[in-house]
C-alpha cells in the first residue's frame, strides 16, 4: 500500500465573551432555561432589525491582533442562506467578502501554520434530539461567534490537536472566549484529504463537523485519513461531503454532500451598515490586550523555571495570573511555582467549579512567609490552603480555628515524644542497637501526633535527646 500524506485545514468556531448577543440585547449566557433568552431578532420575526454589538467587533479585532492578522478598516455583512431549523430566519448573518481579520498564523512544533481569515458571525440555535422528536433551543441563536479559518498547512492529527490547543489558550488569555469545548463555546470543523507521499497535488477533501474535544479531534482526523487512504487503494474515489464523528464507534459517517459558497447564495445584508475601523480603534484594543501566553512563557523561562513547570502554570490563565501575583508579592519564583502547582492546583483540580479561585494571593503569600519564619509548618500551610479553598475562609480564620500556628510548647512536645517512645519499644531497641534509620520513623510519628504544633527541627532535637536518655 502506498503511503499518503494527510492534509488538514481547520475551521475553529469560538463564541465571544460578550454580555449580550451580536444583534440584539438578549443575554449571552450558558445554561439558561430553554428559549428563555430570545427575542423577535433571535427568532427571525418579520420586521425585527439587527443592531451590531460593538463589543463583539472589539473582541474579534483582539483575536486578530493576538494571531498577527491584518485588521480590515472597512467590512460589510453578508447573508448566508440556508433552510434549517436552527436559524429561524433561514439565513445567517456572516462575513464572506470582507472579513474583519486577514492572514496571521500560529507556530506549532517549529512550523508556522497560516490563517486565511477570522470573521465574525452569529451562532445558530441548538437542536435537542430525543425519542419523542426534535426540539429547538434558540438561546444560542445570535450569540457572537468568530470563525478562525486556516490554510491547509497541517499534516497530522497530533499537529492539528496541538494547533487547536494553542488557539484556545491564546483566545482565553486575550479575554476573547472562555474556550469551554464541553459547553460548545469552542467547536472545530476539520477539512481532511490525503495525497500520495512525494506529490503536492491535494486530494478531494471531506469536512468533519462540530468536533468538541481535543481527544476527538485527533481520533476523528486519524480515522478519516485512514478511511480515505484505504478507499483510494481499493480503487474507490473520495467524494466531497460533510461527515460527522461518532464518539462511541470512533468513526465518521456521511451527513450530506459538501456545499460550496455559491450554494448559500451569499448577498450583502441590507439591514446592517458597513463597519469602519480606524487606526485609533485598533491601537486602543491592542493596548488593552493581556500578556500573551508566548510572552509569559519567555518571562517564566527567565525565572529559571523548568519548561514542564512553565507549561503546567500556563495551561490555565487563572493559575498563571495567581502565580504572577504570588511572585509580585515577593515570593521567589521557583518557590512560588512549587507551591502553586502543589498546594493550590491540588485543590483546583479537585474542585467542581473552575471559574475562579476562593483563595486570595495575599493569603497565599502570607502563608508562605509564615512557613519561612517557622511560624507554621509546611504541612500546616498545605492544610490551611485546603481549608481556605474548600471552606471559603481567610488564612487568619483557618490558622485560628485549626490551631496551625506553631507555639513551640515544650511541655506538649515532650509529652508527644515520650508517648511515641513508650508506644514503640521494638523501634527503641533497634535505635539503641545502632539502627539510625529508625530515627526517621520516630520523627514521623511525633509529627503526626503534634499536627504541626512544632517545627521539624525542634521535634528532631527533643526526640534525639529523649532517645539517648531512654
Amino acid at each position: 500500500m502506498r503511503k499518503y500524506t494527510t492534509v488538514i485545514g481547520l475551521e475553529i468556531h469560538a463564541e465571544l465573551l460578550t454580555e449580550t448577543k451580536i444583534f440584539c440585547a438578549c443575554k449571552n449566557t450558558f445554561g439558561d432555561a430553554e428559549n428563555s433568552s430570545c427575542c423577535p431578532v433571535c427568532i427571525g420575526l418579520p420586521g425585527a432589525l439587527p443592531v451590531i454589538n460593538h463589543r463583539a467587533v472589539e473582541l474579534t479585532v483582539a483575536a486578530g491582533l493576538s494571531f498577527g492578522c491584518e485588521i480590515s478598516r472597512y467590512t460589510v455583512w453578508d447573508r448566508k442562506n440556508y433552510f434549517y431549523p436552527d436559524l429561524a430566519k433561514a439565513y445567517q448573518i456572516s462575513q464572506l467578502y470582507a472579513p474583519l481579520c486577514i492572514g496571521g498564523g500560529v507556530t506549532v512544533g517549529g512550523r508556522f501554520i497560516r490563517l486565511n481569515r477570522i470573521h465574525l458571525e452569529e451562532d445558530a440555535g441548538k437542536l435537542i434530539h430525543s425519542r419523542g422528536g426534535v426540539k429547538i433551543d434558540y438561546n444560542r441563536a445570535g450569540v457572537p461567534l468568530i470563525e478562525i479559518v486556516t490554510e491547509p498547512d497541517l499534516r497530522s492529527a497530533e499537529e492539528a490537536t496541538e494547533f487547536v490547543e494553542r488557539v484556545r489558550r491564546t483566545l482565553v488569555y486575550a479575554g476573547v472566549s472562555d474556550g469551554k469545548m464541553e459547553q460548545g463555546s469552542l467547536r472545530v470543523d476539520a477539512n481532511v484529504s490525503v495525497m500520495p507521499e512525494g506529490t503536492d497535488v491535494y486530494g478531494t477533501r471531506t469536512e468533519i463537523k462540530n468536533i468538541n474535544s481535543f481527544r476527538f479531534i485527533k481520533s476523528a482526523i486519524e480515522f478519516e485519513a485512514a478511511r480515505q487512504s484505504e478507499l483510494i487503494e481499493s480503487g474507490g474515489r473520495v467524494v466531497q461531503e460533510t461527515r460527522r464523528y461518532d464518539e462511541a464507534s470512533g468513526e465518521t459517517f456521511s451527513m450530506r454532500s459538501k456545499e460550496d459558497a455559491h450554494d448559500y447564495r451569499y448577498f450583502p445584508d441590507p439591514d446592517i451598515l458597513p463597519l469602519i475601523i480606524t487606526d485609533a480603534d485598533v491601537e486602543k484594543i491592542a493596548s488593552g490586550l493581556d500578556e500573551s501566553p508566548e510572552k509569559r512563557l519567555n518571562r517564566y523561562a527567565g525565572y529559571g523555571i523548568s519548561a514542564i513547570d512553565c507549561e503546567t502554570v500556563l495551561a490555565n490563565k487563572i493559575i498563571a495570573d495567581f502565580f504572577d501575583a504570588v511572585v509580585a508579592g515577593g515570593i521567589e519564583p521557583t518557590e512560588a511555582v512549587n507551591a502553586v502547582k502543589g498546594e493550590l492546583m491540588r485543590c483546583f483540580n479537585a474542585a467542581e467549579n473552575k471559574d475562579g479561585l476562593p483563595v486570595s494571593a495575599e493569603d497565599f503569600i502570607k502563608g508562605l512567609k509564615l512557613v519561612a519564619e517557622q511560624k507554621i509548618s509546611r504541612n500546616g500551610f498545605k492544610e490551611s490552603v485546603n481549608h481556605m479553598f474548600f471552606e471559603r475562609k481567610s488564612l487568619d480564620a483557618v490558622l485560628e480555628e485549626y490551631k496551625l500556628v506553631i507555639k513551640e510548647d515544650r511541655g506538649l512536645i515532650d509529652g508527644a515524644v515520650a508517648a511515641v517512645i513508650a508506644e514503640n519499644p521494638k523501634a527503641l531497641r533497634q535505635y539503641k542497637d545502632g539502627d539510625q534509620k529508625v530515627f526517621g520513623y520516630f520523627v514521623g510519628q511525633c509529627a503526626r501526633l503534634l499536627k504541626g504544633a512544632a517545627q521539624m527541627s525542634t521535634i528532631q532535637a527533643v526526640l534525639k535527646e529523649a532517645l539517648d536518655k531512654a
